[in-house]
């Protein structure tokens, strides 16, 4: 199961892809799969080029992206969202 909580849960200290990285491990993602799997979220939310930024340089919108890339990660059958547009730019809500 995924999940993308309204408060966003992510590490200052972490960057995008790291935090991605820790939801593969936490979810039993095969390793040789974490990276395929992440390059293809962060394609997918848009953050590909921010994947080396720590979460505390995010802006709002990105910190969204980012929880919900989390919440996708690892290809979970549902995924439970509680509002995951919300500060995203009308662009990102596409």
């Amino acid at each position: 199961m995924g999940y993308c909580p309204q408060q966003d849960i992510i590490f200052d200290n972490l960057a995008v892809e790291e935090h991605l990285k820790l939801i593969c491990e936490i979810k039993n993602v095969p390793r040789e799969e974490i990276k395929k799997t992440i390059d293809e979220t962060l394609e997918m939310v848009m953050l590909l080029e921010y994947r080396l930024k720590l979460a505390k340089n995010l802006s709002g919108g990105m910190k969204r992206k980012l929880s919900l890339a989390m919440a996708l990660v690892s290809k979970p059958k549902l995924i439970i969202l509680d509002e995951p547009t919300s500060g995203l730019d009308l662009q990102s809500r596409i």
